[in-house]
């Protein structure tokens, strides 16, 4: 836990750091795609603050207020993000295009490019460090943030290779393609990005929503649920699984012939330990409920 409190605290402090860096440099190059990115920077660090609070709470068990503990605020901080993101995409494309339609906007393409190797090595270097601590922490946060940090340098390398475009056809025969570096090159960043938070969207509200996870993995649970009960007289079951933020939750419901008679409760738990067992290592943050009855009314 303290390790991904780290992490993001780092990554936080990372993003203030770009918004700093990209909304001083937008400033002083005159450009817009500069400032979108800073702008892009202040809204994560902002969430990067609100992700040290869901990381404690979907820690702790069930309250009063939430019975079932804190799991779904991961996904909604993420679609909150991402909808954030949306908007100023939105925005920042309606601002491209207007220019776009007015000639453009010159800028100082020098002071760009410094700007661009800059954060293409910070970028990657926060990405490297994010990603080996998430492969220790298994962190949904820490998962988003990685892809985040990644996108960030890929896409400022392409910055960089456009402000140094601009810089070389400055006083040739393509000086009067210059101004349209900027906008054209937002449109694209906008093109790029927007495909990270609608999946981030979509992902996050499927988990909201509790949609099942894919089929494969659905299989897979089936599989090795059917494996763990072999040999248990059972007259049917169900299966159902949703994964919420860090957790993956799992009901498992057996209707029992009225035949079947037990001696101690014991039995029942011989059998859920057979299923936990053979569930194990389906997900790291397994939360398992296994159900016995007679009647399948109450599976319903």
């Amino acid at each position: 836990m303290q390790e991904e409190r780290t992490a993001l605290k780092l990554s936080a402090l990372g993003y203030l750091f770009m918004a700093v860096l990209g909304i001083g440099f937008a400033i002083l190059t005159r450009s817009d795609a500069i400032m979108l990115s800073g702008f892009f920077s202040l809204i994560a660090f902002v969430m990067g603050l609100l992700s040290l609070k869901v990381v404690d709470l979907v820690r702790q068990p069930g309250d009063q207020h939430f019975h079932f503990g804190y799991a779904h605020f991961e996904p909604f901080l993420n679609t909150i993000k991402a909808l954030i993101i949306l908007t100023v995409c939105a925005i920042s494309l309606a601002a491209a295009i207007d220019a776009l339609l007015h000639g453009g906007r010159r800028l100082d393409a020098g002071w760009a490019i410094v700007y661009a190797v800059v954060a293409t090595v910070f970028s990657f270097a926060v990405a490297t460090i994010q990603s080996r601590i998430n492969k220790r922490t298994e962190s949904p946060l820490l998962a988003v943030d990685v892809k985040n940090w990644t996108l960030d340098g890929f896409i400022n390398t392409g910055v960089g290779l456009a402000f140094l475009a601009a810089r070389v056809f400055t006083g040739t025969r393509w000086d009067s393609l210059v101004p349209y570096v900027d906008p054209v090159l937002l449109i694209v960043l906008i093109l790029v990005l927007i495909w990270v938070p609608l999946k981030t969207v979509l992902d996050s509200v499927g988990e909201l929503l509790q949609v099942a996870p894919m089929a494969e993995v659905q299989r897979d649970v089936q599989e090795r649920f059917d494996k763990a009960v072999a040999g248990v007289p059972i007259e049917k079951s169900y299966v159902r699984m949703v994964k919420i933020g860090r957790f993956f939750y799992c009901l498992c419901q057996l209707i029992m012939p009225s035949s079947y008679r037990i001696q101690r409760v014991k039995d029942l738990d011989e059998i859920r330990g057979r299923i936990a067992a053979g569930l194990e290592g389906v997900h790291p943050k397994l939360v398992l409920d296994v159900l016995f009855t007679e009647n399948e009314e109450w599976t319903k």
